[in-house]
């Protein structure tokens, strides 16, 4: 039978989120009660971490420290909360915490004979430090997204349907990613004129070139034809937000979300539990650490193994005008590599892993530029394959 410690001291920081937050989720080794230990500079995330886990019936105190970089007064904190707490059944949890505080936790715990734990950020195992007779096991994913985000200081304020592609549009978004190369440049032009459609759902004239640009005008009628918009005195005419923000971009969005969700019963499972546990799109998220809101999106976001796994969707390929038929390639992919390498380390750090789906091939130096960060990608003729890079991805380290 498991060890199940009634209390958990934890060591508060960013970083260590995920291991201190999942350990007190898994229904076997759920404590009665987890104290904070954490510096003023890391209230946020601790009240974070308490809204997470009081919700759940854990009972939530701290114990606050002055500096978490001065080892002997931690040392000190520690010894007071263990002299008060010496009879009761506390275990350390070593995962997170500055060194300062791990040494020094580990230090009191050692002496008090009192039981340490660490959970292994790329396995997601518990490992006892000072009890090798206790076994290692993978902490159980009951975490869902909602809650793993706030834990992570970032609170979800809408989220987009959890559906995939409508039926009745799949024939077309499969279309669409079996002749990526073909239509890449049109689709470009259309993103552009659906983008301009924001405020009245109506692009602006099309120009001459446009007009005459054959492969434009078919896939317009392709989107036309499934009753997404109307081409009117030479303007889109988007049918309303919902169609309009399809064509401009939203398909890829909902195709890549299908993809992931369909994985659910096929991906590996442990100890019999299924390891995706919760799958998200079009997630607006407000992060408000320092007292002013900061907001993000994530595109498809889902939890693998109690790792966050985050996907950016782009179809874009222009510049600030498209009055020419084939515009040139632009920043945007720099920009959308940045942001995900952003997400990566707000919400989960080496625990977290980030791809981006693209419509539009990546320049060069993009593509060392995602080598480099350490992000997956899966762009133009390879879309097709999405779903297999998706699988291998998942399982990767």
């Amino acid at each position: 039978m498991m060890f199940q410690p009634a209390i958990h001291l934890c060591l508060v920081e960013h970083a260590a989120t995920t291991a201190n937050v999942t350990p007190a989720l898994d229904p076997k080794f759920r404590p009665q009660e987890v104290i904070l230990l954490h510096s003023t500079e890391q209230d946020y995330h601790a009240n974070c971490l308490e809204a997470v886990l009081k919700p759940t019936g854990v009972k939530v105190s701290h114990w606050r420290i002055q500096d978490a970089r001065d080892v002997e007064h931690i040392r000190d904190r520690v010894l007071e909360l263990m002299i008060e707490r010496e009879q009761d059944d506390i275990a350390l949890n070593a995962s997170g915490g500055t060194r300062p505080m791990s040494i020094a936790a580990y230090e009191i715990f050692k002496e008090f004979n009192k039981p340490i734990f660490y959970v292994h950020p790329e396995t997601d195992y518990v490992s006892w430090m000072n009890r090798r007779k206790f076994p290692s096991f993978n902490v159980a994913d009951r975490i869902n997204l909602s809650a793993f985000l706030h834990a992570h200081g970032a609170e979800v304020s809408q989220q987009g349907e959890r559906t995939g592609v409508p039926k009745n549009l799949r024939s077309l978004t499969q279309e669409l990613v079996n002749h990526a190369e073909q239509f890449a440049k049109p689709l470009a032009a259309i993103n552009w004129l659906a983008q301009q459609a924001e405020e009245n759902l109506r692009s602006p004239r099309l120009t001459e070139i446009q007009q005459g640009w054959s492969e434009l005008n078919a896939l317009i009628q392709s989107f036309a034809s499934e009753g997404l918009l109307t081409h009117q005195d030479n303007c889109l005419h988007f049918k309303d937000e919902a169609s309009r923000f399809f064509v401009n971009g939203g398909w890829l969005e909902a195709y890549t979300y299908s993809l992931v969700y369909g994985l659910r019963n096929t991906m590996p499972k442990i100890q019999g539990i299924q390891e995706i546990q919760d799958v998200g799109r079009s997630i607006e998220l407000s992060r408000d650490n320092t007292g002013r809101a900061v907001k993000n999106e994530l595109d498809v976001a889902f939890l693998y193994n109690n790792h966050l796994y985050i996907i950016e969707c782009k179809t874009k390929r222009f510049v600030e005008s498209q009055q020419v038929q084939a515009p040139d390639f632009d920043t945007h992919g720099a920009d959308a590599l940045y942001k995900l390498d952003t997400l990566k380390w707000l919400l989960g750090g080496v625990r977290t892993k980030v791809m981006l789906v693209s419509y539009q091939p990546l320049s060069s130096w993009d593509r060392q530029r995602a080598q480099d960060l350490k992000i997956e990608t899966c762009t133009a003729q390879h879309l097709i394959g999405l779903e297999n890079v998706l699988r291998r991805w998942i399982v990767s380290h």
